[in-house]
């Protein structure tokens, strides 16, 4: 097996917990009024978005360190890329 072919370590836990997270304070956001449910759904809308980003980094990371620069770079640059919509989005 060839380094490609190896899992990225802790991805596979970090999706499980972020999309049960997600799921639960999609829940509590849908059967709770006032703060606590608009607090819960803005939480579950945020991991919702977080998620793939974390693993954008993860998967950039791990081909950092095999040394796939290319791929790397592409990370990145997507990376960048939402960043500035997200920064522009603030304005």
């Amino acid at each position: 097996m060839s380094e490609l072919d190896t899992p990225i370590r802790r991805l596979k836990p970090m999706m499980l917990v972020a999309t049960v997270a997600a799921f639960a304070l999609a829940i509590v956001g849908s059967f709770n009024r006032g703060t606590v449910g608009t607090t819960a759904a803005g939480l579950a809308v945020a991991m919702i978005v977080a998620v793939p980003l974390l693993r954008v980094v993860f998967v950039g990371t791990h081909w950092w360190r095999i040394g796939d620069r290319r791929f790397a770079l592409v990370a990145i640059c997507l990376l960048a890329i939402v960043g500035s919509g997200a920064l522009i989005a603030l304005l």
